[in-house]
């Protein structure tokens, strides 16, 4: 089964349209999903997509006390970028937090450097979130507990974006390895 991205907001927790089915061909009309923001790195500083133009991008959303799905994808994507080799080197991992409260750029430069590959953190304001949240169709909820330990569900989607800053896929957060890996080596292959 194709996926096709369109102007559907992506479901919490596991992305339906993702789950059980093939990645979004290159060349899929991505009208209207992605594009590009400025929030704030793990050094503090602002950071904007455009700065990794000439690059390919993964991008995810999370948060660092995320107990599963966030450490699932990580690991998922180190094996994708190990099956790459020195390719690697030309695609940067981006990881956006969705829990901006507890996500300081402190917290998010403990937490990528505990991952053997380069990752950025990124934060911002909760309508800074919303915003790159909102353009990639993607979605977050707080889960109110009793206990400051609250969770937040959120779109588990992993989105390609190749050298150009264009969005060209999405893939479920449990996509194998090998298949990441391939599509990389797709958009990076492109002048």
């Amino acid at each position: 089964m194709t996926r096709t991205i369109c102007a559907i907001t992506l479901s919490l927790t596991v992305c339906a349209a993702c789950q059980n089915s093939q990645p979004a061909p290159v060349g899929t009309d991505r009208q209207g999903f992605g594009g590009d923001f400025t929030l704030t790195n793990q050094d503090g500083k602002p950071f904007s997509l455009h700065d990794l133009k000439g690059r390919a991008v993964l991008l995810f959303f999370g948060y660092t006390s995320c107990p599963d799905m966030c450490p699932m994808t990580m690991s998922r994507i180190m094996s994708a970028l190990d099956r790459l080799g020195p390719a690697a080197s030309q695609v940067v991992t981006l990881f956006v937090s969705v829990d901006p409260k507890r996500d300081t750029p402190a917290v998010l430069k403990e937490y990528v450097g505990s991952f053997s590959t380069p990752l950025i953190g990124l934060t911002g304001t909760d309508e800074e979130i919303s915003h790159v949240t909102s353009s990639y169709h993607a979605s977050y909820e707080l889960m109110q507990t009793e206990s400051p330990n609250y969770l937040v569900n959120h779109t588990t989607a992993i989105f390609l974006i190749d050298k150009q800053g264009q969005l060209r896929q999405f893939f479920a957060y449990n996509e194998e390895p090998a298949t990441l890996a391939a599509a990389l080596k797709s958009v990076l292959k492109e002048k």
